[in-house]
């Protein structure tokens, strides 16, 4: 762990470290956080799509079976 100055208020923080301490500067760059892959992003979509139609086929199963029932 090596010690580096934060370039906008010139303390000694963690080359480890996100931000500043003392002025929270970023030093990390934005691009080397990972964000989700496409796989990841169509799987969520996938996922919500089929929870979405389970919910439907129970909305509809549970309102069929009271109208059913009333006449």
């Amino acid at each position: 762990m090596a010690l580096i100055n934060c370039p906008e208020c010139e303390t000694q923080v963690s080359d480890k470290a996100d931000k500043c301490p003392n002025c929270a500067f970023p030093l990390k760059d934005e691009v080397n956080v990972k964000s989700e892959g496409c796989f990841l992003q169509t799987m969520n979509l996938g996922c919500m799509v089929i929870v979405s139609i389970i919910i439907f086929i129970i909305f509809l199963i549970f309102f069929g079976a009271i109208f059913e029932s009333t006449f």
